[in-house]
């Protein structure tokens, strides 16, 4: 149709569909968006395009306070509603507040404050994340994992390779644990697909060894 004005906003690893003007839908990690959130949001999601919301962002960790994110602190006990006002929200599930295209989780408690921060590593490491100054997002898992013990002595790992940092407030993953990555190179192999899957199996590695996630929490 002439009149069909389609423009795709290349955003991190996401898009933006807009068509005559109007944005039709957002791929997001945790929710698949409905038109009436994109009518909800539609506000939101124009302000943070113009005001560059969904470029990378610069975190400082302040360990069992909160975050610094581009200037803004984002601290335990504060009303989510400062963070919405200064970002735009994005995405609401529940208790969670979604910024920055989901690399940014604000959890509240039954006041509306927030007690919980968790932020999540993209593929090309372009957030920067400041932990007693060295960014955790782009060094490798060994680096990391030495950098908590000091803080924290030995964090505890689970089945699912989530380690907590209760004394200091932290926990961290990754994509994938050591034996997961074992398992499926072995299965690739038995099957005959290994070759065929070498280059998804290289790239899982290579994830896994970066940050997934960190999670900010208040300390007992």
């Amino acid at each position: 149709s002439s009149n069909l004005f389609q423009v795709i906003c290349r955003i991190g690893i996401y898009r933006i569909y807009l068509l005559d003007g109007v944005i039709l839908g957002i791929l997001q990690k945790k929710m698949v968006c409905g038109i009436a959130f994109v009518n909800k949001m539609k506000y939101y999601v124009y302000q943070n395009i113009l005001n560059g919301r969904y470029s990378k962002m610069k975190v400082q960790i302040e360990v069992a306070k909160g975050i610094q994110c581009d200037g803004i602190e984002i601290m335990f006990g504060d009303s989510i509603s400062f963070v919405v006002e200064a970002y735009g929200e994005i995405d609401r599930y529940e208790d969670n507040y979604y910024f920055y295209e989901s690399s940014l989780l604000v959890h509240v408690d039954s006041n509306n404050c927030i007690d919980e921060i968790e932020i999540r590593n993209d593929e090309e490491h372009s957030h920067v994340v400041m932990l007693n100054g060295t960014n955790i997002f782009s060094e490798m898992k060994d680096v990391v994992i030495e950098l908590i013990v000091r803080l924290n002595q030995s964090p505890v790992e689970d089945e699912l390779g989530t380690y907590e940092a209760k004394r200091i407030g932290l926990a961290y993953s990754f994509s994938m644990t050591d034996e997961k990555i074992e398992e499926m190179i072995s299965e690739a192999k038995e099957e005959g697909t290994y070759e065929e899957m070498k280059e998804e199996i290289e790239a899982d590695i290579k994830r896994a060894k970066y940050l997934q996630t960190i999670s900010i929490r208040k300390t007992k």
